[in-house]
């Protein structure tokens, strides 16, 4: 045994493959990914894992370097796409292949290290289904080092900074009203289509949201943090 302590323990010692497809996959899916179509290349990386779950009591990414410091690891505990969704959304895949965007038919060019993507490129990042947003109430969701809340209004959906300029409140948890979200700390108004507010000099920043084939996706450019 490593060590590092591990963060999680989800997987007994006889895990199998299966019992990781069967985990990670549904997992993946509610992000916009899949497992690879190049199934000898994901038993391989999953063999690998099988391993490194026997030495160290968790599903790491094989393809990272662990640092030691548990907070730090969490981030590379496969899969790892929630903490990466910006980076892997501009390479359509996570960092070894793995798993690889929904929408891509066949993944056997996304095998392995990809030229790196310029900053600022604007990336469609899928963040979750739409069936699994509440008409009711907005989802926080971190992208990059952005903090966004997504709201569904209908079958649209919009995207905006998740902190309210007032106080820093978080419109993730606050309440949806009609086309305007009301933060839950004084109750400021937004408007999710653009994201004004009759406070002056207050707006907050939006991004543009789609639903494609049921998965909601938020543009962004990679990784520039102001929001």
């Amino acid at each position: 045994m490593s060590p590092d302590k591990p963060i999680r323990r989800v997987f007994s010692a006889d895990t199998t493959i299966d019992d990781l497809k069967a985990y990670m996959g549904p997992f993946a899916e509610r992000l916009g990914y899949k497992f690879n179509t190049e199934t000898d290349f994901v038993d391989e990386v999953l063999a690998s894992e099988i391993e490194i779950l026997e030495r160290d009591g968790d599903v790491y990414c094989p393809c990272r370097v662990r640092s030691g410091d548990p907070k730090e690891d969490a981030q590379i505990v496969c899969p790892c796409i929630p903490f990466f969704r910006d980076e892997f959304a501009a390479i359509s895949k996570c960092w070894c292949g793995l798993f690889i965007l929904s929408e891509i038919e066949d993944g056997a060019d996304l095998i392995g290290v990809l030229e790196e993507v310029e900053p600022g490129t604007l990336v469609q990042v899928p963040v979750c289904r739409l069936d699994d947003l509440s008409a009711s109430t907005p989802r926080h969701f971190k992208i990059g080092k952005r903090d966004i809340a997504v709201v569904r209004v209908g079958d649209e959906v919009f995207a905006l900074s998740n902190l309210c300029r007032h106080a820093f409140g978080p419109l993730s948890e606050g309440f949806v009203d009609g086309y305007h979200v009301m933060c839950p700390w004084h109750g400021w108004r937004y408007d999710v289509r653009d994201g004004s507010t009759d406070h002056p000099n207050a707006d907050v920043a939006t991004f543009p949201a789609s639903v494609r084939d049921g998965v909601v996706f938020v543009a962004v450019p990679l990784g520039r943090a102001k929001a």
